[in-house]
């Protein structure tokens, strides 16, 4: 009887275990929906399934577009080496094996396994890994490892544990990366990429509001191409569009990433270049045209761009001012003779600086 007891107690403790791991799944599923960003969803991710695993650390990767390399993305426990950021996706690695195989891979003693290919300080503070691929179905996007530094062997049922958890996790990436998207389509422009100027409109009033804050400086740009419309009259709006093209890839060139370009309207780009002031916004735009002065187009065209600058706080305080100075500084580079940059200051009846 006495043996009967502690089986069956040994069963009901087992029983509740198991419970409050699923529970806890639902838990970590619903808070792995509302996370807001990538960035964050994937901090989450790594973090959880240490304590949903009882485990160290853990990393996650995500494969790169052209299925090449698994990328590091997120660690909880571990700093990874920089060379450790991208791993091959192949057979020479648990976690290029997982990806490929789509099925869990574990290692028992990290430091006698060939798959394991670190051998820094880092990787002595380990021992066991087990490595899950991050997938829905038949499409993969990473692997989600984690590491203990004693050595264990993950049960059967661990290991269903973490491919539930993995998938779980894999699908609110992908939602994620989906919704990213469908932003991202919603914000720009089809033909240039740029954003488009509800969203731009929504920027510079943040952008504004952060220089506010911070006491910083943050300029605008106004670009328009000279004697466009010949072009659409002359070779057609297919030509037309080709040129406007290469003109944004021009443009992204010569900005940063943080910078925001938008096309405002027809052939007319704004650029919102956050943390900079008039001298360092003049030399984006004098860099812009020039370059554009420079390019050969279709049909041997050659363009050029006339570009206005202002910039908070020194020409105007709110963005609807700030958009008119600048807008008025172009049009006074159209009237000066085109192929200009001109610069806007703060007076009552605002002079322009000439900068060509």
């Amino acid at each position: 009887m006495g043996r009967f007891l502690k089986k069956t107690h040994r069963r009901a403790r087992k029983i509740v275990k198991e419970s409050k791991q699923l529970r806890i799944i639902l838990e970590i599923n619903e808070k792995i929906l509302s996370e807001q960003s990538l960035s964050k969803l994937l901090n989450y991710i790594v973090r959880s399934v240490v304590n949903f695993l009882n485990t160290d650390a853990s990393t996650l990767r995500l494969a790169d577009e052209e299925k090449r390399f698994l990328v590091l993305k997120s660690t909880y426990g571990t700093h990874r080496e920089s060379r450790a950021e991208k791993l091959p996706i192949d057979k020479k690695s648990a976690a290029g094996l997982s990806f490929l195989k789509g099925k869990p891979i574990k290692v028992l003693n990290i430091s006698q396994e060939p798959l394991y290919p670190w051998r820094d300080e880092e990787s002595k503070k380990f021992t066991s890994l087990l490595t899950i691929p991050l997938k829905v179905g038949d499409k993969s996007v990473g692997v989600l490892s984690v590491y203990t530094k004693q050595e264990r062997k993950f049960s059967r049922f661990e290991v269903e544990l973490a491919e539930i958890f993995a998938s779980q996790a894999a699908l609110a990436i992908i939602n994620r990366n989906y919704l990213n998207e469908f932003h991202r389509a919603a914000i720009t422009e089809q033909l240039t990429g740029f954003y488009n100027a509800g969203y731009f409109h929504e920027r510079l009033n943040e952008e504004i509001n952060r220089a506010a804050r911070r006491g910083r400086p943050v300029s605008l740009l106004f670009a328009d191409l000279d004697h466009f419309k010949l072009i659409n009259d002359s070779y057609g709006h297919l030509a037309g569009d080709k040129t406007l093209r290469k003109v944004s890839g021009i443009i992204r060139e010569c900005i940063r990433k943080v910078d925001i370009p938008a096309r405002y309207g027809g052939d007319e780009v704004a650029i919102i270049l956050p943390e900079t002031d008039n001298a360092q916004a003049f030399q984006v735009a004098e860099r812009i045209r020039k370059k554009v002065a420079d390019a050969s187009f279709q049909h041997n065209i050659r363009l050029t761009i006339s570009i206005g600058i202002a910039t908070y706080p020194q020409d105007a305080t709110q963005p609807e001012d700030l958009l008119r100075v600048t807008d008025w500084a172009m049009y006074q580079a159209k009237q000066k003779g085109r192929n200009r940059v001109f610069s806007a200051s703060t007076n009552t009846s605002p002079h322009i600086k000439s900068y060509n």
